[in-house]
C-alpha cells in the first residue's frame, strides 16, 4: 500500500477504526522523521505512521521536544500483515532496542514482518537474534 494520510488510511477500511492496536513504539526515525509502529488487531495489518514534521530536537540540558502537526499529515504506509497478537509480538521482540538504532530502523521493522514465519522462532523471552549485543 502506497503511503495516505491517516484519515485516508482509516476510511479505507472501517474495522481499523474501531480496532484495538498494539503501538511499537512512536520514536522511530525513517528518513530523517519520527515514526511510529502499530499492529491493527482487525485486520492484522503492521503499519508505519511517519511524522514528516516531527523532528526530534535535542535541547540545552538534553531535553527531546517534538514539532507537531495537524492529522492530515500523518502518513501511514502498511507494511505487511501478521496473524494475531501473540503472533506480532513475537515477531517485534526486541523492538526496544531496535528502535533507536539509527536513521532507518524501520528497515528492521520490515525485515522482521518479511520474515514473520522465522521470527516466530525467536520468543520473546530470548534476546532478538538480529540486535547487536
Amino acid at each position: 500500500m502506497a503511503p495516505v494520510n491517516l484519515e485516508q488510511f482509516y476510511d479505507a477500511d472501517p474495522r481499523r477504526r474501531h480496532s484495538e492496536e498494539l503501538e511499537f513504539g512512536s520514536d522511530w526515525r525513517y528518513r530523517g522523521a519520527r515514526t511510529q509502529v502499530s499492529w491493527v488487531e482487525e485486520t492484522g495489518e503492521v503499519y508505519v505512521m511517519r511524522d514528516p514534521l516531527g523532528h526530534l530536537e535535542t535541547e540545552l540540558f538534553g531535553e527531546e521536544s517534538v514539532d507537531p502537526v495537524g492529522v492530515d499529515e500523518l502518513t501511514v504506509e502498511v507494511i505487511g500483515t501478521v496473524a494475531g497478537p501473540d503472533a506480532i509480538r513475537a515477531v517485534m521482540s526486541g523492538w526496544e532496542k531496535a528502535m533507536p538504532s539509527g536513521d532507518d530502523g524501520i528497515a528492521w521493522v520490515r525485515d522482521r514482518i518479511a520474515n514473520a514465519a522465522t521470527e516466530l522462532n525467536d520468543p520473546p523471552a530470548s534476546p532478538s537474534r538480529d540486535l547487536p549485543s
